[in-house]
């Protein structure tokens, strides 16, 4: 989406990170009081340097979900809602870091 080209040194741009929460968390109940519908959540840290202009770097936590019937078992979404998360956090990355260039 970008007239920048990936290298593997000297770059401009640096990104590092790391997932700091992978979780599943129950957000409805039944009259049972029973998980009606859960929420897998991911969490990444990223650092961001901009080597030709030091005002840009900065570190942000960007966060995202998928919620999914509780019958299910995570191994049964995990396919589509890692896709849908990645998908997420990365174009939020890329507007904050890329947006301007």
């Amino acid at each position: 989406q970008t007239n920048l080209d990936l290298v593997t040194t000297d770059g401009q741009l640096i990104y590092e990170g790391e997932i700091t929460e992978d979780s599943v968390t129950p957000m409805s109940a039944t009259a049972q009081n029973t998980a009606a519908q859960n929420r897998l959540k991911m969490t990444v840290a990223l650092r961001y340097i901009n080597t030709k202009r030091e005002e840009d770097d900065f570190n942000k936590n960007y966060s995202f979900f998928y919620d999914f019937p509780a019958e299910l078992q995570v191994y049964d979404i995990k396919d589509a809602a890692h896709k849908e998360i990645f998908d997420r956090i990365t174009q939020d990355i890329f507007n904050d870091t890329l947006a301007k260039w």
